[in-house]
C-alpha cells in the first residue's frame, strides 16, 4: 500500500500516507528512484572510462545472461593491476563509504564477488572513511575515483 496509497480504503489515511511518502527525504520510493538514477549514471560513467582505457569487460546484464546471480557492475576480461594489486572486477557505489554501509556491502556483496571472481575494486564516488580500506591484502581495494595508474599485461594505460 506504500507503493500505491490509493488502495487504502480510508481516504484520509490514504492521503496522509501519500503525504508521508512525498515528504520522506531518506527512505521513500521517490528517494529510491533518485538513488537508483544516480547509481546508474555512475555506472555509465565507469563504463565510459573502461572503454576509454580500452579495457575489455562484461557488465551485470551480460553476466546475468550467462547465469550468474550475484554480480559486480563489471568483470574485467583481462585482469589489471592497480597500486600493485590485481583487479578482476569493479563495483561502482554512488555513495559515501561509511562504516555501517561498507560492512553491509562487504557481507552482502563484496566477499561474494571475491569468492566467485577473485580480487576487485570498489569505487565510492563520494569518498569513504580511509580506515575502511583495510582489506587490500585480502583482495578488496577501495578508491574514491577511477584509478589513474592502471597497469595491463602489456603496458600502463595513461
Amino acid at each position: 500500500m506504500l507503493r500505491d496509497p490509493s488502495q487504502i480504503p480510508d481516504g484520509v489515511l490514504a492521503n496522509q500516507v501519500y503525504q508521508c511518502i512525498v515528504n520522506d527525504c531518506c527512505y521513500g520510493p521517490l528517494v529510491d528512484c533518485i538513488k537508483h538514477a544516480i547509481g546508474h549514471e555512475h555506472e555509465v560513467l565507469l563504463r565510459d572510462m573502461l572503454l576509454e582505457k580500452n579495457l575489455s569487460f562484461l557488465d551485470e546484464d551480460q553476466l546475468r545472461a550467462k547465469g550468474y546471480d550475484k554480480t559486480p557492475d563489471f568483470i574485467l576480461q583481462v585482469p589489471v593491476a592497480v597500486e600493485g594489486h590485481i583487479i578482476h572486477w569493479i563495483e561502482s557505489k554512488a555513495s559515501f563509504g561509511d562504516e555501517c554501509s561498507h560492512h553491509a556491502y562487504l557481507h552482502d556483496q563484496f566477499w561474494s564477488y571475491w569468492n566467485r571472481f577473485g580480487p576487485g575494486l570498489v569505487i565510492y564516488w563520494y569518498g569513504f572513511i580511509q580506515e575502511l580500506d583495510c582489506n587490500r591484502e585480502r583482495g578488496i581495494l577501495l578508491k574514491a575515483c577511477f584509478p589513474t595508474d592502471i597497469v595491463t599485461l602489456c603496458h600502463s594505460v595513461a
